[in-house]
């Protein structure tokens, strides 16, 4: 009985890493080639939206190098506009709210401001919602583990495909790992979440 029971686990347990490394490949299938280092590569588009950096009462490292990327496409000519896209959780620190400071300081015209960007699905849909579904002409800007989700969901969404900046990543190790073991089980959820959605 009790060698029955570790059958039965260890075929859960395979079949669990196996989703996940499934999904994790769809995900990195799709978003190939969509997603640019080389500013110089990279398609216009007329909007560029900057996604928060997610839940903290302080800016993560990702903060300066997705706002950075953002004024490096605008005064590259590869983008028209900003959308802010995040949350503002903390009194102390409104990330949304100092992004759309650090763009109008730059010199690059926020249009929309989106409050309600609680993750990246929400994010890309409530981009959706305000500018339409139907021939969308976004760049989405954050680090290159998380752009490749985005442009995953931005695909699903869409209908075709979508492009991405790639914001520089971290050096620090704890991130890089902490990011890393995020993102498999986020590509994870993506895929599922869009599955059972469409």
């Amino acid at each position: 009985m009790k060698h029955k029971g570790l059958i039965i686990l260890s075929i859960i347990f395979v079949t669990v890493v196996a989703v996940i490394i499934a999904c994790n490949v769809v995900v990195i299938h799709i978003s190939k080639g969509k997603c640019y280092d080389d500013i110089g590569a990279i398609p216009h588009r007329t909007y560029g939206v900057i996604l928060g950096t997610g839940r903290s009462a302080a800016p993560s490292p990702y903060y300066d190098a997705r706002v950075q990327a953002a004024i490096e496409l605008y005064q590259a000519g590869k983008i028209d506009y900003i959308i802010v896209s995040g949350e503002n959780l903390y009194d102390d620190y409104n990330e949304v709210d100092s992004m759309v400071l650090a763009m109008e300081d730059a010199g690059v015209p926020v249009v929309m401001v989106d409050y309600e960007g609680r993750d990246t699905y929400s994010s890309l849909m409530n981009y959706g919602r305000s500018l339409g579904f139907r021939n969308p002409s976004l760049t989405v800007i954050s680090q290159p583990f998380h752009n490749q989700r985005a442009v995953f969901y931005g695909t699903r969404l869409f209908n075709k495909p979508i492009v991405a900046y790639n914001a520089q990543d971290t050096n620090i190790w704890y991130w890089k790992i902490w990011s890393f073991a995020r993102e498999v089980l986020a590509r994870t959820k993506a895929v599922v979440l869009v599955h059972f959605r469409n």
